[in-house]
């Protein structure tokens, strides 16, 4: 399955949205408007990007941030605490 720039785009604003810390590719699909396999494979595929929680929310899901996001919200320590405790993927 191919993907074109404009839907990673979109899925990469979608990890952006302010509303949002982390997201669910359920939402992210939402939000843009693609099949979830779509999404993921996107997510996938823009892993460079892209971090992906270690710890699922409390329905189970696997959680999406974009890294600028990421790095931009957590200050040194807490980061460094994330990767000890392998936190993020």
């Amino acid at each position: 399955m191919h993907f074109s720039n404009d839907e990673r785009a979109a899925v990469v604003k979608a990890l952006s949205n302010p509303d949002y810390d982390w997201r669910t590719v359920d939402g992210i699909a939402s939000e843009t408007g693609l099949a979830k396999e779509k999404v993921q494979l996107i997510l996938d595929y823009t892993a460079n990007e892209i971090v992906r929680s270690a710890h699922p929310d409390s329905q189970g899901r696997v959680l999406y941030t974009t890294r600028d996001r990421y790095y931009g919200k957590l200050g040194l320590g807490q980061r460094v605490l994330s990767v000890l405790t392998d936190r993020i993927r």
